[in-house]
């Protein structure tokens, strides 16, 4: 019956079952035959158990032995030290939460840090969240004026903090989203998401969403930070009054006002985050101002008068550090000037003074990553840009060094929401009462209404719609006529009548989930200069005309076959088809001269074309998923390019001899697939630096295999195969780092290492009698 429990979880809630089958038949399980069987006819007959119910039991044991789990059988002989670290592995792996990003550049976070851990009821020591004290749920206002730094103080609370909870969440500029379309419905189905832990279900209302979060998280102990929060009215809308989750939960809050925990119906806290200690904000500037912590005795006068000036706010002192980095004195002094100038507006002041300093180009780009591209892909958008001949790369660096932007781990744009404040506001003060006269339209309402009403203008240069879902609403072509100089264009899934005849000569991106239409239907815009185009969802209309598109998105869509016109696409750079449960074909693509990034993941493509290795430009090619796929071709040697391919999970079981010409090659991924040897082609390839072989089941490796060719590999990953031994020649591999043989049961010794080896997931405590690991890496082996 518990079992039975447990399956309803998994169905309804999307829980997740690690089954351990300890000392036991799996087949047994499943199959109720052997021992097991017998145990279960005897407590049938015993308790003399009604039908009903032995059927619902065979079927609940039935599935359980479909779901992967773990068997003692299979961990090196039974022995029980394996099983417990594969347990700890997975749960962990599981439960594993990233980080929030923060800068590097934190100074005198820690007072403020311990305060909040003490009004949470945190036990704080060392550093560490030990536990949470109390079980009365408790909530944390933090407040302050804007650039005060209460967004990096929250992130850093919530890092140290979320490893106690059952589950955690992290909404960000809710103040913003919240007043968007449908935004309380999507930040409620975003707190769904990241509580459970599991994709969302599908709510026709806000209020749907808010019965499922009372009901779902009552006995759940959670952590949830919202980030900017507007007014007390906007928390409890997407929260409830805090009181709807288990015992020990904790929120946290950040808002300008110091008044939003009001309506809260737990314990609630406020705390202001002032204005830094002078000594502090020194150092802080300093940080972006000199590259060090110390100025001499020289500038220590001047630094101290401009702090003092900026209001010793973290944003002021790290954007004026950032902009007088090797400037002479006197702009120093002009810049003094100009703060005390306006004293009560320092922030304000400081944004205008850092912007006004910028180029014209790089003006244009601060401004549509502030209105448009918050969380984009920097290579996407610098494509538009540099169509444009705005000079992108110059102008992302000019403003990193000002600290204007930031691009995060995975290449997204990034900036604080002050600086996205005042990008806006400086569009917005291009045309107060007009919207339809600026140049930038990012609000859903303000951009809806230019289209409906036929108000657009040549000023506006980029358009943003944001239907996240289908809609009834349809906008004839005539209103697009007059946005002659539109370069970005985003619809959602908005629908368009008619046909244009390339009204929009500058348009550059197009990002649109079309929802209705047939291909022949389409395209709608018959724009020859695009350069980016995102159909993501949708049907994919004849793109023939596309000759300048740089990047094409058709992810997810219902397409079989990728074929392109001869002569089209010639400039085409990243080429993305993944989760297209239907492509099974792909046909030439040698006029593709351009294409550097490959995504067919997931595709059910059997086999590539021979004519893939006429793309002398290809990088990055990606077929993780495609289990259809069985083979590669010959002609993929000539790729002397490719830096990185993913065959993860295909159902490629060896690569071609002709993979020994990939000298550029530095990353192979063959992670979960069926190849049965280490590829004799891949033993010389100097630049390889990573490569993944875990979970091939078959793989073995000759003892006669020289891998000494492999002078840059700092990465090998063998967990999970049946790898017996390694050659001796790994020990000439002097710049590996890490070794990865989790789970290698029939792995009963290793060669030499170099001290600095990392060897993960061997350990002599777990094996067999008789494992030998050499002295220097014990202390190393995790």
């Amino acid at each position: 019956m518990e079992l039975q429990q447990m399956l309803a979880c998994r169905e309804n809630n999307e829980q997740v079952i690690i089954p351990i089958f300890y000392h036991v038949d799996i087949s047994d399980v499943k199959h109720l035959t052997g021992s097991f069987g017998e145990s279960f006819d005897e407590l049938v007959k015993n308790e003399q158990i009604d039908g009903k119910w032995i059927d619902e039991w065979k079927k609940a044991l039935q599935d359980i032995g479909g779901v992967k789990g773990l068997n003692l059988a299979e961990m090196n002989d039974g022995h029980e030290g394996w099983l417990i670290q594969e347990v700890v592995s997975k749960v962990l792996l599981q439960l594993k939460e990233r980080d929030l990003l923060v800068t590097d550049n934190l100074v005198g976070i820690n007072h403020h840090v311990e305060e909040i851990m003490r009004l949470l009821d945190v036990d704080f020591r060392d550093g560490q969240a030990v536990e949470i004290f109390s079980n009365v749920g408790r909530a944390v206002g933090i407040f302050g004026m804007p650039g005060v730094g209460k967004t990096t103080l929250a992130k850093v609370v919530y890092n140290r903090l979320y490893h106690l909870f059952d589950g955690c969440a992290y909404l960000e500029n809710v103040r913003e989203r919240y007043n968007q379309v449908e935004g309380l419905k999507t930040l409620r189905i975003n707190l769904i998401f990241q509580l459970g832990n599991r994709r969302s279900q599908e709510f026709n209302t806000s209020d749907e969403a808010m019965y499922y979060i009372k009901e779902r998280f009552s006995n759940m102990k959670v952590l949830i930070f919202l980030d900017d929060v507007g007014d007390s009215e906007q928390l409890t809308q997407i929260a409830g009054d805090l009181t709807d989750y288990g015992p020990g939960s904790r929120i946290i809050v950040t808002s300008r006002i110091k008044d939003v925990l009001t309506k809260v119906k737990v314990i609630a806290q406020k705390y202001e985050v002032e204005a830094m200690e002078e000594g502090q904000a020194l150092e802080l500037f300093c940080k972006h101002a000199f590259g060090k912590d110390f100025v001499g005795d020289v500038d220590c006068t001047l630094s101290s008068a401009i702090i003092s000036a900026g209001g010793r706010l973290p944003l002021a002192l790290e954007m004026v550090g950032s902009c007088l980095f090797l400037k002479p004195k006197e702009v120093w002094q002009d810049t003094l000037e100009k703060l005390k100038d306006a004293p009560h507006e320092k922030v304000k002041e400081v944004l205008k003074m850092c912007y006004g300093d910028l180029e014209e180009n790089h003006r244009k780009i601060f401004l549509d990553i502030a209105c448009f591209f918050i969380g984009k892909d920097k290579r996407i958008a610098i494509y538009m840009w540099e169509d444009c001949k705005f000079f992108p790369r110059e102008g992302i660096e000019a403003l990193l060094v000002r600290s204007l932007v930031k691009v995060g781990e995975n290449n997204e744009l990034w900036m604080h929401d002050q600086l996205r404040d005042f990008g806006r506001e400086i569009v917005r003060e291009e045309n107060p009462e007009e919207s339809c006269r600026r140049s930038r339209l990012w609000n859903h309402e303000e951009a809806i209404a230019t289209l409906r009403e036929r108000k657009g203008t040549e000023k506006v240069q980029a358009l943003g719609l944001t239907f996240d879902h289908g809609t009834d609403v349809c906008f004839s072509c005539e209103a697009f006529y007059p946005l002659c100089n539109l370069r970005f264009l985003k619809l959602g899934c908005a629908n368009i009548e008619g046909r244009l005849q390339n009204p929009l000569p500058n348009l550059r991106w197009l990002d649109w989930r079309i929802c209705t239409g047939k291909p022949s239907e389409l395209p709608y815009f018959n724009v020859e200069n695009l350069i980016i185009l995102d159909l993501s969802g949708s049907l994919l209309p004849d793109l023939g005309f596309t000759k300048a598109l740089k990047e094409l998105v058709i992810d997810g869509t219902s397409i079989d076959t990728i074929c392109f016109r001869g002569g089209s696409m010639e400039q085409l750079e990243t080429l993305s088809a993944c989760k297209c449960a239907r492509l099974e074909h792909i046909y030439e693509l040698d006029h593709l001269q351009s294409l550097s990034n490959l995504a067919l993941d997931a595709a059910v493509i059997k086999t590539l074309p021979v004519s893939i290795g006429l793309l002398k430009k290809l990088q990055r090619p990606s077929l993780k998923d495609s289990d259809k796929l069985t083979e590669i071709p010959r002609s993929i040697g000539n790729l002397k390019e490719l830096q990185f391919m993913d065959l993860s999970n295909s159902g490629v079981d060896e690569l071609p001899h002709s993979v020994k010409h990939l000298e550029n090659l530095k990353v192979l991924k063959m992670k979960g697939t069926h190849i049965g040897k280490f590829p004799e082609a891949i033993q010389n390839l100097p630049k390889l630096e990573e490569i993944d072989f875990s979970l091939c089941r078959n793989l073995q490796i000759q003892m006669h295999r020289d891998l000494a060719g492999l002078p840059s590999l700092r990465v090998l990953k063998l967990s999970y195969t049946r790898i017996s031994h390694l050659p001796d020649s790994i020990h000439r591999l002097s710049n590996l780092k890490i070794l990865e043989v989790h789970n290698c049961k029939k792995l009963q010794a290793l060669p030499e290492f170099h001290p600095s080896v990392i060897i993960l997931g061997f350990q002599k405590d777990v094996h067999s009698p008789g494992t030998v690991m050499p002295d220097y890496c014990r202390s190393v082996a995790l």
